[in-house]
């Protein structure tokens, strides 16, 4: 209970500064051309620096062979120690592995750090490769207690990432800069914070999403997520874990059962369903290491068969499949059930936008008739002083494995990214309508375009924006050939995450700035709007506090909150009675 009560406060003390994790100089590094992290070896003097270090050549089957003779146990204790040394949990990894105090840092530009997703990388690599039957003495397997060892490893890791990078040419080489940022942005915004709990259990924790949930798997979003909760505070505190016995929170009985079925797998059989996954997105294709899929994004916690003792070598995966995995086990429910998804997140947007900006009045869509049809403008009509500031269409779909990776997302990923270019011809088909006096609405001067999605979908890909508007121009030719260039407003693609982090920061006037900024100004095409928010508005101000609890979703979150004040009120109480005796 104690460790679950610190890790409530930690998530709240992180909370503010969840929104501020990108430095503002960060720019995501190409592997091949950008600047190459090294380790020094740890008990010996690097003859160069790190950065000048010499590549291995044929670096991937060097780094195959060394997984390939080291037993996969001692791997993922590995990896979780290395994680634990560099996420504020040394102590509890101090006695596994030899390093020095340096290694022990979470700063981003220390030459030591190792970042999440190459240990994910690292992972998966491990799962996929096939372990051989060869002698012992003629296996070279990995020193797993010893960081120099480690190093080594990684940078095979990463000399095979960069041997790969040659298939970049000046005319793709933009196009990387996708596919980097989802590998590496939701590690460094991370799913632990509030937000992410909130959102995600109001958008699938309720309603029909819930019902179906209770149906297939026999428990509630709420007690999974309490018991993925759980699991995640426990599998930080030791690489090797026993099953619990004993509950911190109030789940029933079979609750834990039922989570560790959705969550974990046996080692083999986790080996295997890795390999078929690759051997499935993959399709005969040459993918990059760098992203091979992940399986441990279905079920982040490993199973060891003799003592039924499990680890999850990388305990955030949990919150992972705790929240933005809910959609794995959702989308099979039907177009009912993630149509009712879709309305909750419209009303979590509506309900954020008020909740940080009261000045803004977000109105949900109006019916109307058209061609004696029905009609609908877009999702979120946002007004302001009795005039429409921006329209919204929202989008809650899942970003695909294709649709994050794929050489050619918008081909590959066609019928998501269509529903993308879909939503841009919805919003100019309203402006039409307004234009054409089919439907009457009061629009201020300049009204935003805004196609608000749950994930980032074409986040730092300005290419990837201009053919979602190509696709958007066909539909208008085929469906709406009254509309005028006037109609066809730049659209803003903004996913909700980017929202948050945009109204925590500002006014009225800042978010129509924002808006009309990234409308308008050409150098901002492809920008994220925070980051549009940063460089076009000059005004800095402090960061506002996310103004939804998760224990008015989650009665779990909200007994232990209050079971944790309860408790502290104690200790305060008998601390002045202590010194009042005295």
């Amino acid at each position: 209970m104690t460790y679950l009560l610190q890790e409530i406060r930690n998530i709240y003390m992180r909370s503010p500064s969840y929104y501020g994790f990108f430095s503002q100089d960060w720019v995501p590094s190409v592997r091949g051309w950008a600047s190459r992290l090294r380790f020094e070896p740890i008990r010996k003097p690097a003859a160069t620096a790190p950065s000048q270090q010499e590549p291995v050549k044929n670096p991937f089957p060097i780094l195959l062979r060394r997984l390939a003779d080291t037993d996969d146990g001692p791997i993922l204790s590995m990896v979780w120690a290395v994680h634990a040394l560099q996420s504020g949990r040394a102590e509890h990894a101090q006695h596994m592995m030899l390093h020095t105090p340096v290694v022990v840092t979470n700063d981003p530009t220390s030459e030591y750090m190792v970042h999440k997703w190459e240990l994910e990388t690292l992972l998966t690599v491990t799962l996929n490769m096939q372990k051989d039957i060869v002698p012992v003495f003629l296996k070279m397997p990995i020193n797993t207690s010893d960081f120099d060892s480690f190093a080594g490893v990684l940078n095979l890791l990463k000399d095979s990432e960069d041997a790969q990078s040659t298939r970049l040419t000046p005319e793709n080489v933009m196009s990387e800069f996708h596919r980097i940022s989802h590998r590496q942005f939701p590690w460094q915004i991370g799913w632990h914070n509030v937000a992410n709990l909130y959102r995600h259990a109001f958008v699938y924790g309720q309603g029909l999403c819930d019902e179906y949930f209770k149906k297939t798997y026999g428990l509630s979003i709420s007690d999974f997520m309490a018991c993925c909760f759980v699991l995640w505070v426990q599998t930080q505190l030791a690489p090797w874990c026993a099953p619990l016995t004993k509950f911190p929170v109030d789940v029933p009985e079979d609750a834990m059962e039922k989570t560790m079925a959705m969550v974990s797998g046996e080692l083999w059989t986790t080996r295997r369903k890795s390999f078929e996954l690759f051997q499935t997105l993959a399709a005969g294709k040459d993918m990059p290491v760098a992203y091979h899929p992940s399986y441990l994004r279905l079920k982040p916690i490993i199973r060891a068969a003799p003592r039924n003792h499990y680890i999850a070598p990388l305990p955030e995966l949990i919150l992972f499949r705790a929240t933005v995995g809910l959609y794995y086990d959702l989308f099979a429910a039907g177009t009912t059930v993630m149509n009712d998804a879709r309305a909750r997140f419209e009303e979590y947007a509506r309900q954020l936008i008020k909740a940080y900006i009261p000045g803004f009045d977000p109105c949900p869509a109006e019916e109307y008739k058209y061609k004696n049809s029905e009609a609908e403008t877009p999702d979120i009509l946002l007004k302001r002083d009795g005039k429409i500031v921006a329209v919204f269409e929202c989008k809650a779909t899942k970003l695909s494995f294709q649709a994050q990776y794929a050489d050619d997302p918008a081909s590959e990923a066609k019928n998501q990214y269509d529903q993308i270019a879909n939503a841009v011809f919805q919003l100019w088909r309203f402006f039409s309508h307004v234009r054409r006096g089919i439907i009457k609405q009061d629009l201020a001067d300049e009204v935003a375009a805004v196609v608000l999605t749950m994930e980032p979908w074409t986040q730092t890909s300005s290419e990837l924006r201009a053919t979602m508007v190509a696709e958007a121009e066909k539909l208008a030719a085929t469906k709406e050939p009254e509309m005028t260039a006037e109609d066809k407003r730049v659209p803003l693609f903004v996913s909700i995450s980017e929202m948050e982090h945009m109204l925590a920061h500002s006014t009225e006037e800042d978010v129509q700035e924002t808006f009309r900024a990234g409308a308008h100004d050409a150098k901002y095409r492809g920008w994220s709007v925070r980051e549009i928010r940063r460089n076009a508005v000059k005004e800095v101000r402090p960061s506002q506090k996310y103004p939804f609890e998760p224990g008015d979703l989650l009665p779990w979150w909200k007994e232990t909150e209050e079971r944790g004040l309860a408790k502290r009120a104690a200790e305060v109480a008998a601390q002045a009675a202590s010194e009042l005796s005295t």
